[in-house]
């Protein structure tokens, strides 16, 4: 499959997801958890993070929303978090970097 211009990429244990350069995610591999379900009312992303069994994503406005396994609440977005900027995803955890300099993680 072409995926066109690709901007950024991030690998779990068993499956990708690449960021295209409109702005559209596509994931791919072993989706035992949804962690390849892109939601359809994603939207425009700007950064992407894979974890274990879990995948998050950046919008363009800043929300980050995150989807695929849960088991420890990786998946578990707080509420008040602010405007993100970044995104890392680990085994069973989520760390979002907001716009104010503020680490915050989860999971």
């Amino acid at each position: 499959t072409d995926l066109g211009p690709v901007v950024a990429v991030a690998a779990g244990a068993a499956h990708t997801c690449a960021l295209q350069a409109n702005g559209k995610l596509v994931c791919f591999g072993e989706n035992a958890r949804r962690q390849c379900d892109v939601p359809t009312d994603l939207g425009p992303v700007v950064a992407v993070a894979a974890g274990f069994h879990h995948t998050c994503a950046v919008q363009a406005n800043g929300k980050l929303v995150c989807f695929g396994e849960n088991a420890r609440r990786q998946c578990d977005v707080p509420t008040d978090l602010g405007p993100v900027v970044a995104v890392a995803a680990g085994f069973h955890h989520t760390c979002a970097l907001q716009a104010n300099g503020k680490l915050v993680c989860f999971g």
